[in-house]
């Protein structure tokens, strides 16, 4: 698996973004849950209506360090743990790998 690099902002600092590129030969429902997993990651929404399940107090105690996103996204979003693992794709940090 390959991975992009991505600068953005994360309650107002600089942060960067690791996240799985998305491979040309991933089935359709795969690549729309990877794509949708980048979009929520980079802007904290999904396409879905999902939203970043970190609170403030959540934020704090892991400023400074790695960490996984957490998403919580509406059931049936192709960006679900759940869905990708349909394609035995096995969400990881950073993103997804093939199991």
């Amino acid at each position: 698996m390959s991975y992009d690099a991505f600068v953005g902002t994360v309650a107002g600092k600089k942060a960067l973004f690791v996240l799985p590129t998305i491979p040309d030969d991933a089935p359709p429902a795969v690549r729309e849950g990877l794509a949708r997993r980048r979009v929520a990651t980079l802007t904290g929404r999904c396409p879905c209506g999902g939203r970043s399940g970190l609170n403030r107090a959540a934020r704090r105690a892991r400023r400074g360090k790695v960490q996984r996103a957490g998403f919580v996204h509406e059931g049936g979003c192709p960006a679900t743990d759940e869905e990708l693992r349909k394609f035995g794709w096995v969400p990881m940090f950073g993103g997804g790998g093939r199991g």
